[in-house]
């Protein structure tokens, strides 16, 4: 535990609250334009378009309509 200002917060608080900055300012600084971060990127929107579940679970669905 460490206080600061008299409120007790665990390091894992700590730790979540500084990733959650850290992603904040990535969001909203030019960091978004490294080559890295747009393969990453990249890599999710392929994934979104390869991914088939939402397909299977319509056609279930009508199975049991019709």
């Amino acid at each position: 535990m460490l206080t600061i200002l008299g409120v007790s917060l665990s390091y894992e608080a700590l730790a979540f609250f500084g990733l959650f900055l850290g992603s904040e300012a990535l969001a909203a600084s030019k960091l978004k334009e490294n080559s890295i971060i747009q393969v990453v990127l990249s890599v999710i929107t392929y994934l979104k378009q390869v991914r088939k579940e939402d397909d299977k679970i319509k056609q279930i669905k009508d199975m049991f309509k019709g």
